[in-house]
């Protein structure tokens, strides 16, 4: 779900604004992910660094966050990973 494509636009401008933006790598949600209409000046968290505890994630239940997903494999793998760990499914 969410942009793919430079130009491309799934979320109201206004929610980019307002929510905390959380990315699987900046440099590419800026050019073709939803992070591309956010403003110039948003800060956009990897979720990598939020997984290493470089960054903070979520700060509380009725934070507003959008994670825009841009696809790169190996995060994606680590992250489902790390998911089934803290939810302690064997794997």
């Amino acid at each position: 779900m969410g942009a793919d494509a430079p130009g491309k636009r799934e979320l109201p401008p206004e929610l980019l604004t307002s929510a905390s933006l959380f990315c699987d790598l900046p440099e590419q949600a800026r050019r073709m992910g939803e992070s591309q209409h956010a403003p110039a000046d948003a800060v956009l968290t990897a979720l990598g660094d939020i997984l290493t505890a470089r960054a903070p994630g979520r700060d509380g239940g009725d934070d507003v966050t959008v994670f825009d997903s841009s696809g790169i494999g190996l995060q994606n793998l680590y992250l489902g990973l790390a998911l089934l760990k803290k939810m302690d499914v064997a794997l």
